[in-house]
């Protein structure tokens, strides 16, 4: 029998009895309403409000996985339309799991894994990022040999020439986006402030996969897993960090199967809000601030870590912390999830507008979240809109408060 390398393989039939179960009740197409006091903010999935066709709701892409089930539809372009503006932020699952036990976000991964085998997806507007893993290791376009270029002058340990307890793991995005380098800097900084002995993998750090997984191409995340895998289990490490929620992601579901089992995989958020309990680091200085926090998809729904960032944020002297409408479990995504902007700039750009009102709606002078495309998505709005809230990544706040600068 073949070894696996990341999570056992499945394939859509095998979720058969979900979309064949599911009676279109539409209970997906809302948040908790009992959690969310304002009509207004009910909606939850972005690509259902915005197309308004049941085929972009989860009940509507349940019966599209039937139809393919028994040959009574064939791919086509609207068809790929529908399955890749879903942004696989699980909220529809939210809602759904808790009442019929049904599983419509892995549902709709496994249609994108059937339709990259089968040759139909994802969009053409996908492949420059697969071309550019191909060339840089990174979906980016940025060279490899730039990846580390974030971290200069942190004086953080190099792996493999040097030895450390905890590889600092930065992320696609965090390591290619000069726009996030204060962020990524900022998480560095906050665990050398803690004593932490780091090292990260500077320009040999290579993609975590994780968009290749979304847009369905397993095998291709594989090949990085693979090699991810191998390089982890070589260093010697016993915490692996990341500030990327989508690192996170595949860390800890994929990654864990052949990952040495000595090495814990952490968010920088779970560090972040160990370290203050332990009292080894003490936030003192007033960051005085009407701050919301954003709970990224794959850290929330997909791992429940809803409360270590509201820890942190709570910790910090001077920030008052206010919450969206529809937060944690009932959170809109950003706009970020699934591939979605690279082949829909306008759409992914329209949701994350929807939620930076949100934000204004609260009176918030800041959005915060734990997430390089939310940050992103974030900006984009703040931006267009023409908005004057600030958008801040968790460790920024935090390392302003240990009286530091990035």
């Amino acid at each position: 029998m073949k070894k696996r390398i990341t999570a056992p393989r499945e394939v859509l039939h095998e979720l058969q009895q979900d979309y064949f179960i599911c009676t279109k009740c539409k209970i997906c197409q809302a948040v908790h309403v009992q959690f969310c006091a304002d009509s207004r903010f009910w909606r939850n999935c972005p690509s259902g409000t915005r197309f308004r066709w049941d085929a972009y709701y989860a009940s509507g892409k349940m019966e599209i996985a039937r139809g393919l089930h028994i040959h009574e539809i064939e791919p086509s372009d609207s068809l790929r339309h529908v399955l890749y503006t879903c942004m696989l932020c699980s909220s529809c699952q939210e809602q759904c799991y808790e009442v019929k036990q049904l599983h419509p976000t892995r549902v709709f991964e496994l249609m994108r894994e059937k339709a990259v085998r089968e040759g139909w997806g994802p969009m053409p507007e996908h492949e420059p990022l697969r071309e550019s893993m191909e060339k840089n290791d990174n979906p980016f376009g940025v060279e490899a040999a730039k990846r580390g270029d974030w971290a200069e002058g942190l004086g953080l340990k190099r792996f493999p020439e040097e030895k450390a307890e905890v590889l600092f793991f930065a992320g696609d995005a965090y390591s290619t986006d000069p726009d996030l380098f204060p962020a990524v800097r900022a998480a560095a900084q906050v665990l050398l402030e803690a004593g932490l002995d780091v090292g990260i993998l500077g320009a040999a750090e290579k993609s975590d996969g994780a968009l290749m997984l979304l847009l369905g191409d397993r095998d291709f995340f594989e090949t990085y897993a693979f090699e991810n895998i191998e390089t982890f289990n070589s260093l010697g490490v016993k915490t692996i960090v990341t500030p990327d929620a989508h690192a996170a992601w595949v860390f800890k579901e994929e990654y864990t199967r052949e990952l040495d089992p000595s090495i814990r995989v952490r968010h920088v958020s779970e560090v972040f809000d160990r370290l203050i309990r332990k009292d080894k680091i003490k936030p003192v200085k007033e960051v005085p601030l009407r701050a919301v926090y954003h709970d990224p998809c794959k850290l929330g729904r997909r791992f429940d870590i809803y409360d270590p960032p509201r820890n942190v944020l709570r910790a910090v002297p001077g920030l008052e912390l206010l919450e969206f409408p529809r937060a944690a479990f009932n959170s809109l995504c950003c706009g970020g999830g699934g591939g979605v902007p690279y082949a829909f700039p306008d759409y992914a750009l329209w949701t994350a507008k929807e939620r930076l009102y949100e934000a204004e709606w609260v009176g918030a002078e800041a959005v915060v979240t734990s997430c390089p495309y939310c940050l992103q998505m974030f900006r984009k709005a703040v931006e267009a809109a023409g908005s004057s809230v600030k958008v801040y990544d968790l460790a920024e706040p935090l390392l302003a408060s240990l009286g530091k600068e990035v």
